[in-house]
Protein backbone atom coordinates (compact mmCIF):
# COMPACT_ATOMS: atom_id res chain seq x y z
CA UNK A 1 0.00 0.00 0.00
CA UNK A 2 1.14 3.57 -0.64
CA UNK A 3 0.25 6.81 1.10
CA UNK A 4 -2.33 9.09 -0.48
CA UNK A 5 0.29 11.63 -1.56
CA UNK A 6 2.57 8.98 -3.10
CA UNK A 7 -0.32 7.30 -4.89
CA UNK A 8 -1.49 10.56 -6.41
CA UNK A 9 2.02 11.44 -7.49
CA UNK A 10 2.45 8.03 -9.10
CA UNK A 11 -0.86 8.58 -10.86
CA UNK A 12 0.48 11.78 -12.38
CA UNK A 13 3.65 10.00 -13.53
CA UNK A 14 1.59 7.24 -15.13
CA UNK A 15 -0.44 9.90 -16.89
CA UNK A 16 2.70 11.37 -18.42
CA UNK A 17 3.86 7.96 -19.58
CA UNK A 18 0.55 7.04 -21.20
CA UNK A 19 -0.31 10.36 -22.81
CA UNK A 20 -0.27 8.77 -26.28
CA UNK A 21 -3.49 6.89 -25.46
CA UNK A 22 -5.32 9.94 -24.16
CA UNK A 23 -6.51 11.45 -27.42
CA UNK A 24 -10.14 11.05 -26.30
CA UNK A 25 -9.46 13.79 -23.76
CA UNK A 26 -9.39 16.26 -26.65
CA UNK A 27 -13.13 15.73 -27.07
CA UNK A 28 -16.14 16.67 -24.97
CA UNK A 29 -16.83 12.99 -24.21
CA UNK A 30 -15.97 12.08 -20.59
CA UNK A 31 -13.89 8.90 -20.17
CA UNK A 32 -15.49 5.78 -18.75
CA UNK A 33 -15.47 5.29 -14.98
CA UNK A 34 -16.38 7.18 -11.85
CA UNK A 35 -13.46 9.58 -11.84
CA UNK A 36 -14.42 13.24 -11.69
CA UNK A 37 -13.89 15.14 -14.96
CA UNK A 38 -13.18 18.79 -15.68
CA UNK A 39 -13.34 20.43 -19.12
CA UNK A 40 -11.02 23.29 -20.03
CA UNK A 41 -11.33 24.80 -23.51
CA UNK A 42 -8.01 25.27 -25.32
CA UNK A 43 -7.03 27.37 -28.29
CA UNK A 44 -4.23 26.11 -30.59
CA UNK A 45 -1.02 27.74 -29.32
CA UNK A 46 1.91 25.46 -30.20
CA UNK A 47 4.10 24.23 -28.69
CA UNK A 48 2.20 24.69 -25.42
CA UNK A 49 -1.13 23.52 -26.90
CA UNK A 50 -1.07 21.41 -30.07
CA UNK A 51 -4.47 20.41 -31.38
CA UNK A 52 -3.43 17.80 -33.95
CA UNK A 53 -0.93 15.75 -31.95
CA UNK A 54 -2.29 13.28 -29.38
CA UNK A 55 1.22 12.03 -28.53
CA UNK A 56 2.59 15.51 -27.87
CA UNK A 57 -0.49 17.65 -27.13
CA UNK A 58 1.57 20.54 -25.74
CA UNK A 59 3.29 21.16 -22.44
CA UNK A 60 0.47 23.25 -20.96
CA UNK A 61 -2.02 20.45 -21.55
CA UNK A 62 0.31 17.81 -20.10
CA UNK A 63 1.00 20.01 -17.07
CA UNK A 64 -2.70 20.62 -16.44
CA UNK A 65 -3.57 16.93 -16.87
CA UNK A 66 -0.84 15.96 -14.43
CA UNK A 67 -1.88 18.62 -11.90
CA UNK A 68 -5.50 17.47 -11.96
CA UNK A 69 -4.41 13.81 -11.83
CA UNK A 70 -2.82 14.43 -8.42
CA UNK A 71 -6.34 15.40 -7.26
CA UNK A 72 -7.89 12.30 -8.89
CA UNK A 73 -9.53 14.47 -11.57
CA UNK A 74 -9.50 13.71 -15.31
CA UNK A 75 -9.06 16.70 -17.62
CA UNK A 76 -10.84 16.98 -20.98
CA UNK A 77 -9.29 19.52 -23.39
CA UNK A 78 -11.35 20.30 -26.52
CA UNK A 79 -9.85 22.82 -28.94
CA UNK A 80 -11.59 25.95 -30.26
CA UNK A 81 -10.59 29.29 -31.75
CA UNK A 82 -9.76 31.72 -28.94
CA UNK A 83 -12.98 33.77 -29.02
CA UNK A 84 -15.13 30.64 -29.04
CA UNK A 85 -13.14 29.12 -26.17
CA UNK A 86 -13.53 32.30 -24.12
CA UNK A 87 -17.27 32.45 -24.83
CA UNK A 88 -17.75 28.86 -23.67
CA UNK A 89 -15.85 29.60 -20.45
CA UNK A 90 -17.58 32.91 -19.81
CA UNK A 91 -21.01 31.33 -20.17
CA UNK A 92 -20.17 28.27 -18.09
CA UNK A 93 -20.48 25.76 -20.92
CA UNK A 94 -16.99 24.54 -19.99
CA UNK A 95 -15.23 24.75 -16.63
CA UNK A 96 -12.59 27.21 -17.83
CA UNK A 97 -9.69 27.85 -20.18
CA UNK A 98 -6.43 25.92 -20.51
CA UNK A 99 -4.59 29.22 -20.37
CA UNK A 100 -5.08 32.96 -20.58
CA UNK A 101 -3.11 36.10 -19.93
CA UNK A 102 -4.29 38.66 -17.42
CA UNK A 103 -6.66 41.49 -18.27
CA UNK A 104 -8.59 43.27 -15.49
CA UNK A 105 -11.91 42.91 -17.34
CA UNK A 106 -11.50 39.13 -17.49
CA UNK A 107 -11.80 38.94 -13.71
CA UNK A 108 -15.53 39.38 -14.18
CA UNK A 109 -15.65 35.97 -15.86
CA UNK A 110 -12.64 34.01 -14.58
CA UNK A 111 -10.53 33.03 -11.59
CA UNK A 112 -6.79 32.86 -12.29
CA UNK A 113 -4.66 29.89 -11.25
CA UNK A 114 -1.08 29.95 -10.05
CA UNK A 115 1.43 30.86 -12.76
CA UNK A 116 1.79 28.43 -15.66
CA UNK A 117 4.63 30.21 -17.44
CA UNK A 118 5.73 33.20 -19.49
CA UNK A 119 5.41 33.85 -23.19
CA UNK A 120 7.52 36.25 -25.24
CA UNK A 121 5.86 39.08 -27.19
CA UNK A 122 7.62 40.13 -30.38
CA UNK A 123 7.32 42.28 -33.47
CA UNK A 124 7.98 40.62 -36.83
CA UNK A 125 8.85 42.52 -39.99
CA UNK A 126 10.53 42.11 -43.37
CA UNK A 127 14.15 43.20 -43.55
CA UNK A 128 16.98 43.35 -41.07
CA UNK A 129 16.53 47.02 -40.18
CA UNK A 130 12.73 47.27 -40.14
CA UNK A 131 12.48 47.07 -36.35
CA UNK A 132 15.58 49.06 -35.39
CA UNK A 133 13.58 51.89 -33.80
CA UNK A 134 11.07 49.62 -32.03
CA UNK A 135 11.58 49.13 -28.29
CA UNK A 136 7.99 49.08 -27.08
CA UNK A 137 4.56 48.62 -28.64
CA UNK A 138 3.81 52.35 -28.88
CA UNK A 139 6.88 52.82 -31.09
CA UNK A 140 5.00 51.14 -33.97
CA UNK A 141 2.33 53.84 -34.25
CA UNK A 142 3.46 54.77 -37.77
CA UNK A 143 3.05 51.17 -38.99
CA UNK A 144 0.14 49.00 -40.04
CA UNK A 145 0.39 46.17 -37.52
CA UNK A 146 -1.32 42.78 -37.74
CA UNK A 147 -2.49 40.95 -34.60
CA UNK A 148 -4.45 37.75 -34.02
CA UNK A 149 -8.10 38.29 -33.23
CA UNK A 150 -9.05 38.04 -29.55
CA UNK A 151 -5.60 37.87 -27.96
CA UNK A 152 -4.87 40.40 -25.21
CA UNK A 153 -2.25 41.84 -27.58
CA UNK A 154 -5.08 43.25 -29.70
CA UNK A 155 -6.32 45.29 -26.72
CA UNK A 156 -2.78 46.34 -25.78
CA UNK A 157 -2.01 47.46 -29.33
CA UNK A 158 -5.19 49.50 -29.61
CA UNK A 159 -4.57 51.15 -26.24
CA UNK A 160 -1.09 52.08 -27.48
CA UNK A 161 -2.65 53.86 -30.48
CA UNK A 162 -1.52 51.43 -33.17
CA UNK A 163 -3.16 51.08 -36.57
CA UNK A 164 -4.28 47.49 -36.05
CA UNK A 165 -5.35 44.96 -38.64
CA UNK A 166 -6.94 41.90 -37.03
CA UNK A 167 -6.49 38.40 -38.54
CA UNK A 168 -7.56 34.92 -37.49
CA UNK A 169 -4.23 33.08 -37.07
CA UNK A 170 -0.45 33.28 -36.99
CA UNK A 171 -0.35 31.67 -40.45
CA UNK A 172 -2.43 34.54 -41.82
CA UNK A 173 -0.15 37.04 -40.10
CA UNK A 174 2.85 35.55 -41.86
CA UNK A 175 1.08 35.48 -45.23
CA UNK A 176 0.14 39.16 -44.90
CA UNK A 177 3.64 40.09 -43.77
CA UNK A 178 5.26 38.29 -46.71
CA UNK A 179 2.81 39.88 -49.17
CA UNK A 180 3.54 43.33 -47.67
CA UNK A 181 -0.10 43.91 -46.72
CA UNK A 182 1.07 44.82 -43.20
CA UNK A 183 4.26 46.54 -42.08
CA UNK A 184 4.74 44.39 -38.99
CA UNK A 185 3.11 41.61 -36.99
CA UNK A 186 2.71 41.76 -33.22
CA UNK A 187 2.46 38.25 -31.81
CA UNK A 188 3.41 35.80 -29.13
CA UNK A 189 6.79 34.40 -30.10
CA UNK A 190 6.21 30.69 -29.42
CA UNK A 191 3.32 30.08 -31.87
CA UNK A 192 4.90 32.30 -34.54
CA UNK A 193 8.18 30.41 -34.35
CA UNK A 194 6.29 27.12 -34.44
CA UNK A 195 4.37 28.27 -37.51
CA UNK A 196 7.55 29.38 -39.25
CA UNK A 197 9.65 26.32 -38.56
CA UNK A 198 7.27 23.41 -37.97
CA UNK A 199 4.30 24.18 -40.14
CA UNK A 200 3.25 22.39 -43.30
CA UNK A 201 2.85 25.82 -44.88
CA UNK A 202 5.54 26.84 -47.33
CA UNK A 203 6.33 30.45 -46.48
CA UNK A 204 8.43 31.57 -49.43
CA UNK A 205 10.74 34.38 -48.36
CA UNK A 206 10.45 33.54 -44.67
CA UNK A 207 14.22 33.95 -44.32
CA UNK A 208 13.73 37.71 -44.73
CA UNK A 209 11.50 37.92 -41.65
CA UNK A 210 13.18 39.36 -38.57
CA UNK A 211 11.82 39.73 -35.06
CA UNK A 212 12.43 41.70 -31.90
CA UNK A 213 11.20 40.52 -28.50
CA UNK A 214 9.78 43.43 -26.52
CA UNK A 215 8.38 41.75 -23.41
CA UNK A 216 7.66 38.47 -21.65
CA UNK A 217 4.16 38.10 -20.26
CA UNK A 218 2.97 35.71 -17.53
CA UNK A 219 0.01 33.46 -18.20
CA UNK A 220 -2.26 31.23 -16.14
CA UNK A 221 -4.99 28.65 -16.34
CA UNK A 222 -8.43 30.10 -15.74
CA UNK A 223 -11.56 28.69 -14.08
CA UNK A 224 -14.97 30.02 -15.10
CA UNK A 225 -16.89 31.79 -12.36
CA UNK A 226 -19.93 29.89 -13.66
CA UNK A 227 -18.33 26.46 -13.20
CA UNK A 228 -19.66 24.24 -10.42
CA UNK A 229 -18.03 25.39 -7.16
CA UNK A 230 -15.31 27.31 -9.05
CA UNK A 231 -13.24 28.36 -6.02
CA UNK A 232 -12.95 24.77 -4.83
CA UNK A 233 -11.94 23.70 -8.35
CA UNK A 234 -9.33 26.46 -8.48
CA UNK A 235 -7.91 25.26 -5.15
CA UNK A 236 -7.67 21.71 -6.49
CA UNK A 237 -5.82 22.93 -9.58
CA UNK A 238 -3.45 25.14 -7.60
CA UNK A 239 -2.67 22.33 -5.16
CA UNK A 240 -1.96 20.04 -8.11
CA UNK A 241 0.37 22.59 -9.71
CA UNK A 242 2.29 22.89 -6.43
CA UNK A 243 2.59 19.11 -6.21
CA UNK A 244 4.02 18.60 -9.69
CA UNK A 245 6.45 21.48 -9.26
CA UNK A 246 7.70 20.02 -6.00
CA UNK A 247 8.06 16.46 -7.29
CA UNK A 248 9.79 17.55 -10.52
CA UNK A 249 7.11 16.42 -12.95
CA UNK A 250 6.47 20.00 -14.12
CA UNK A 251 10.05 20.33 -15.40
CA UNK A 252 10.04 16.81 -16.86
CA UNK A 253 7.04 17.71 -18.98
CA UNK A 254 8.71 20.89 -20.23
CA UNK A 255 11.83 18.88 -21.08
CA UNK A 256 9.79 16.67 -23.43
CA UNK A 257 9.35 19.79 -25.58
CA UNK A 258 12.91 21.05 -25.24
CA UNK A 259 11.81 23.80 -22.83
CA UNK A 260 12.86 24.69 -19.31
CA UNK A 261 11.24 26.87 -16.66
CA UNK A 262 13.95 29.46 -17.26
CA UNK A 263 13.38 29.36 -21.04
CA UNK A 264 9.82 30.59 -20.57
CA UNK A 265 11.13 33.71 -18.83
CA UNK A 266 13.65 34.70 -21.53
Amino acid sequence: MCSKVICLTLGALVLLGTISTASAQNTLIPPAGNQRTVTLACNPFPPSKIAENATLPGYDIEILRAAFATRNITLITPFYPWRRAYFLARTGQVDGLCSCSYLPEREEDLFYSYLLGHVGVAFYAMGENALTSIEKIADARNMIVGVVNGYSLEVTARHAGLDVLVVNSEATLLDMLLSRRIDAALSYKAPMEYELHNSEHNFSGAGQIHFKVISNNPYYSCISRKAKDPKALLTELNNGLVTIRENGLFDKILARYGVTSEDSKN
